[in-house]
């Protein structure tokens, strides 16, 4: 009976690099995946870089919009569009001439 225990140690000490390789494995695995640096924090900052892009050129486009806003309302920075000055005049201080009839949509909102 005592080889028999002897026996399990010849064992235990044959498969322990074995075990000890599956379990640095298994640990470097899980990391790989859930870890701070893992894929799935990769994949969420992923969608954030994404929705940060969008969010950008949305600005971009409004920023563009006020330029040409601006550029059409200032002698400074350029040719002065009188019909734009005249319509901006006449939606800020609602005028109109006596001879027109004036008909205001409101946008409606979208509802999800």
């Amino acid at each position: 009976m005592a080889d028999g225990g002897w026996d399990g140690l010849m064992k235990l000490k044959r498969f322990a690099p074995t075990l000890a390789l599956a379990s640095a494995i298994a640990y470097l695995g899980y990391h790989a995946l859930e870890g701070d640096q893992g894929l799935y924090s990769y994949m969420v900052t992923q969608s954030r870089i994404a929705e940060t892009q969008a969010e950008l050129e949305l600005a971009q486009v409004e920023r563009r919009d006020l330029e040409d806003r601006v550029a059409r309302l200032s002698p400074d920075q350029g040719a002065l569009d009188l019909d734009y000055v005249e319509e901006r005049a006449r939606e800020v201080l609602n005028f109109a001439h006596p001879d027109e009839i004036i008909i205001k949509i409101e946008p409606q909102r979208v509802r999800y």
